[in-house]
C-alpha cells in the first residue's frame, strides 16, 4: 500500500539528526582538521566506509575517471567531506524489519576496472541495510553472466542503453555492438531471466530521442515481455560532473532528451509499458517545465513510476523535501520508489527518516511497497522479503 493519493503532508526535518548538517561537514585529514572518534569501533566503521567510497570507487564508478590527481582531490574535498561524514559517521534508522528495494544501482562501466568480488561485495553491502532486491545496470553480456545470482537472488539485472561513443572512439556499454545490446541476445536474455529490466536508458548522454527508430525494437521487446524500463530523466549532470568528468565523454550530450515529454509518443504506442523516471527533482526548481511534464506524464499513465536518486542524497535536503512534498501533494506518493544510484544508503535512509510527517506506512511505501507493486512481486515473494 502506498501513500494515499491526493494526501497533503507537511514534511519537515525533525530535530533528531543522525546525519550531520550539510553546512557543518566533518573535515578530512590535513586539509581542515582531524577525525575525533569515541571508540575503536567508530574508527573501524569509518575506515571501512572510506574504503567503500574511495578505494572500491562506488561513487566514482560512473565517472569514467580512472586517475585522480592531487588537484582533482582538492577540488572534490568539500563534497567528499560531506559524503564521508554523512555516510560513515551517521547511523541510519534501523531497517531490521523493513525490507528495502533499491531500484537504481550500477555495476562498473564496461570501460572501467571491475574486481572479481564486485557482485558478492555489493550483495553483502546491500544485505547490511536489509536491501532484499536491487536493480543493477550491466554493460556487457560477460558482465551480465558475472552478476547474475539466480532467479531468487538479490539482483535484477538491467541492460544499459543507448551508450554514447566518446571522443576516444569507445563505448562505455556494449562496445562490441556500438552502445546498444544485440537485440537477439537481449531477447534470449529476457526469456531466460538473465535480464529483467532495461536500465539505465541514457538518452541524455547519447543525444538520442527516446522515439528514435533505432530504439523501436527495444521498446517493443519491453512491452512484449512486460520488462520495466528505467529512464535517465531530467537534465542530468553538467560538464565536469559524474560520467561527464571524463573529457572524452558524450560529445552529443543533450540534456533536453531527459525531458519526460519525449516519452509520451513511446507510451502512446505501447500504453502498457512500465517506465520509471530516474533522478526526478534533480534540477530543483531550475526548470518548471520538467516538473510540469513529469506530473503530466504521471497523471496520464498510471504505469509510470519514479525514483528520486541524486535528489534524495546529493542535493540539499531542502530540495529533496520540496520535491517529495510536491509529488505527494499531486497524488503520486504511491509511485515514489527508492533509488540510490550507488550513493551510500546510510545517507539516503538518514535523510528520509528526518522528514517529519512521513509515517511508517508512507516510509514503507517508498522503501518497498511501491516498487513491489511496480515490479508485480507475488505474495509469496513479499512474505519472504518480510521474513514471514
Amino acid at each position: 500500500m502506498g501513500i494515499s493519493p491526493g494526501a497533503t503532508h507537511n514534511l519537515k526535518v525533525v530535530g533528531s539528526n543522525p546525519t550531520p548538517a550539510p553546512n557543518k561537514p566533518l573535515k578530512i585529514f590535513g586539509f581542515s582538521g582531524v577525525f575525533l572518534f569515541a571508540d575503536v569501533c567508530a574508527l573501524a566503521r569509518t575506515v571501512r566506509c572510506i574504503y567503500r567510497l574511495v578505494i572500491r570507487s562506488d561513487l566514482f564508478a560512473m565517472t569514467g575517471v580512472t586517475m585522480i590527481t592531487k588537484k582533482d582531490l582538492l577540488r572534490f574535498v568539500p563534497a567528499i567531506s560531506i559524503l564521508v561524514t554523512s555516510a560513515c559517521t551517521s547511523h541510519p534508522p534501523s531497517t531490521a524489519s523493513q525490507p528495502i528495494i533499491d531500484m537504481h544501482r550500477h555495476a562498473p562501466l564496461a570501460s572501467s576496472f571491475e574486481s572479481d568480488d564486485g557482485p558478492a561485495a555489493t550483495a553483502d553491502e546491500l544485505s547490511e541495510q536489509n536491501v532484499v532486491l536491487s536493480l543493477v545496470s550491466i554493460t556487457s553480456p560477460m558482465q551480465a553472466e558475472q552478476w547474475y545470482d539466480g532467479a531468487t537472488g538479490t539482483f535484477i539485472l538491467g541492460a544499459m542503453m543507448p551508450c554514447p561513443r566518446n571522443l576516444a572512439e569507445r563505448y562505455d556499454c556494449f562496445p562490441e555492438t556500438d552502445g546498444l545490446p544485440d537485440i537477439s541476445w537481449l531477447r534470449e536474455s529476457v526469456e531466460s531471466g538473465l535480464i529483467g529490466a532495461f536500465h539505465e536508458m541514457m538518452f541524455n548522454y547519447d543525444g538520442t530521442p527516446p522515439d528514435s527508430p533505432k530504439m523501436a525494437p527495444y521498446w517493443a521487446l519491453a512491452a512484449e515481455f512486460g520488462v520495466p524500463v528505467g529512464v535517465h530523466a531530467w537534465s542530468g549532470p553538467p560538464p565536469g560532473r559524474s560520467i561527464r568528468a571524463n573529457p572524452n565523454c558524450c560529445p552529443d550530450y543533450d540534456g533536453d532528451m531527459g525531458n519526460p515529454k519525449h516519452l509520451r509518443t513511446v507510451l502512446q504506442r505501447h500504453p502498457g509499458l512500465k517506465i520509471w523516471l530516474q533522478h526526478v527533482g534533480s534540477d530543483g526548481n531550475a526548470s518548471p517545465e520538467l516538473w510540469d511534464e513529469t506530473l503530466s506524464l504521471l497523471s496520464d499513465f498510471p504505469n509510470v513510476y519514479l525514483d528520486m536518486s541524486i535528489t534524495n542524497s546529493l542535493l540539499p535536503v531542502e530540495a529533496y523535501e520540496a520535491g517529495l512534498v510536491r509529488l505527494v501533494d499531486a497524488g503520486f506518493g504511491d509511485r515514489i520508489m527508492l533509488g540510490s544510484d550507488n550513493v551510500p544508503l546510510a545517507l539516503i535512509l538518514g535523510r528520509l527518516s528526518e522528514l517529519e510527517g512521513v509515517s511508517d506506512l508512507q516510509r514503507s511505501a517508498i522503501l518497498y511497497n511501491n516498487a513491489a507493486d511496480f515490479l508485480e512481486l507475488d505474495g509469496e515473494t513479499r512474505r519472504e522479503h518480510h521474513g514471514r
